[in-house]
């Protein structure tokens, strides 16, 4: 799934498209962002983190609400628990329910 834009809250400031490692808004005139290269987004939330007005909101595809857990995978290395859960709730965090 693209970003979502709130066009209510979206202040055109255009942080969204500098912030894309993929350039996949674009904007026309004074209109909040659109993304026609909505296949291209790697759902990296750089744009929904980035965002100062909190306009966009990401939808992750089903696989990658997946964070490896123990009980799978066994426990995690040195140094992964963190990562692990900086992950977790990062996904969390942008999941609309």
């Amino acid at each position: 799934m693209p970003p979502i834009i709130d066009k209510d809250l979206c202040a055109i400031c255009g942080t969204c498209y500098d912030v894309c490692p993929q350039d996949c808004f674009s904007f026309e005139g004074d209109e909040p962002p659109s993304v026609p290269y909505s296949r291209e987004c790697w759902h990296c939330g750089a744009c929904a983190i980035d965002c100062p007005e909190g306009a966009i909101h990401l939808e992750l595809p089903l696989p990658m609400h997946i964070v490896p857990s123990a009980a799978l995978y066994g426990p995690p290395g040195e140094g992964e628990e963190e990562k692990l859960k900086r992950a977790a709730a990062f996904t969390r965090s942008i999941i609309k329910e």
